[in-house]
């Protein structure tokens, strides 16, 4: 080998080209493609122009304005992008059709929703759209609502807002999040809350609907359901009262969401319930049956989700 040929092993432009040709990300490295992106953290990506002017409003009216002849070299001709290399390979992945990595985290769907909208890439929000609302992803409910009512997602906005029914808006857990909320927002959320707490509290002194619940004083001698003479003895119904209070304050804290949930059958007021009985007879106090049925019914007709605007 000559000395010409050993020097030209190492002159700049191979050496930029070796070092260039390095921070290809594999999954877009086809030498056939025309167009080529570099991220904030300098991968580059090449990727057709046939590709990105479909799926992109953006880079549609980008391309469209006049572009030189020259073939780009990934060193001298990149577009910079602003987006990681991480966003930008899991945003090309869903407009390409090659396999996409784990959608499981909600900051990294997030960022890249939000390069999704930058670049106007309707494919790859709708394909974001379907990974937010995983039953795998971690997510508080109220950032998902945020985020989709920030997109004008309907289905979803009602589907958000139902699964935060069993939070506590209020406590530290959910208040940076609702805070961050779009104030028109916000409130249709916080009123749905207040909506289900005023229902709720009207419900449980409903006398129509608790009427089965309690077994009454007869005066005329009768007999209960289970062919017993009843007693006159007045019924102590303390328990009831404290039933009806401890649900006042675990609404405060732990609301019940579209269903009486595990936790109201742990409770020890419940417990009390089933166990009180007439101080004289010995009979129950109460048709517990009655009462579930009577409870459910009220959680279940509770406002569950706000309203269309």
């Amino acid at each position: 080998m000559s000395a010409q040929d050993e020097n030209s092993k190492h002159t700049p432009d191979a050496t930029d080209k070796a070092a260039a040709d390095s921070r290809v990300h594999p999954s877009f490295s086809s030498p056939n493609a025309d167009i080529v992106l570099r991220s904030k953290d300098g991968a580059l990506f090449r990727i057709s122009s046939e590709t990105l002017s479909r799926t992109s409003a953006w880079f549609r009216s980008m391309l469209s304005l006049p572009q030189g002849t020259a073939t780009p070299s990934p060193e001298a001709e990149a577009i910079p992008m602003d987006e990681s290399a991480e966003v930008l390979a899991a945003l090309l992945s869903m407009i390409s059709g090659i396999e996409a990595p784990d959608l499981e985290d909600a900051e990294f769907l997030q960022s890249v929703l939000a390069a999704a909208e930058k670049y106007e890439m309707p494919m790859a929000i709708s394909v974001i759209r379907t990974a937010l609302f995983s039953p795998f992803l971690e997510i508080s409910p109220v950032r998902l609502y945020g985020i989709a009512c920030r997109m004008s997602w309907e289905r979803e906005i009602k589907h958000a807002a139902r699964r935060t029914l069993t939070l506590d808006l209020l406590s530290p857990e959910c208040l940076p999040e609702l805070v961050r909320l779009d104030p028109a927002h916000q409130s249709k959320l916080l009123a749905l809350h207040r909506e289900r707490r005023t229902a709720f509290v009207a419900g449980l002194d409903d006398p129509v609907l608790f009427n089965g619940i309690l077994r009454s004083v007869q005066d005329d001698g009768g007999m209960g359901d289970d062919g017993a003479d009843l007693c006159h003895n007045p019924l102590d119904h303390s328990t009831w009262w404290a039933l009806k209070y401890a649900l006042l304050k675990q609404f405060e804290h732990a609301p019940p969401g579209e269903e009486l949930g595990p936790t109201f059958y742990r409770m020890p007021e419940v417990g009390a319930m089933y166990a009180a009985k007439c101080g004289k007879c010995g009979q129950p106090n109460y048709v517990m049956q009655n009462v579930l049925d009577s409870l459910s019914g009220l959680v279940r007709d509770l406002p569950q989700t706000i309203e269309s605007p």
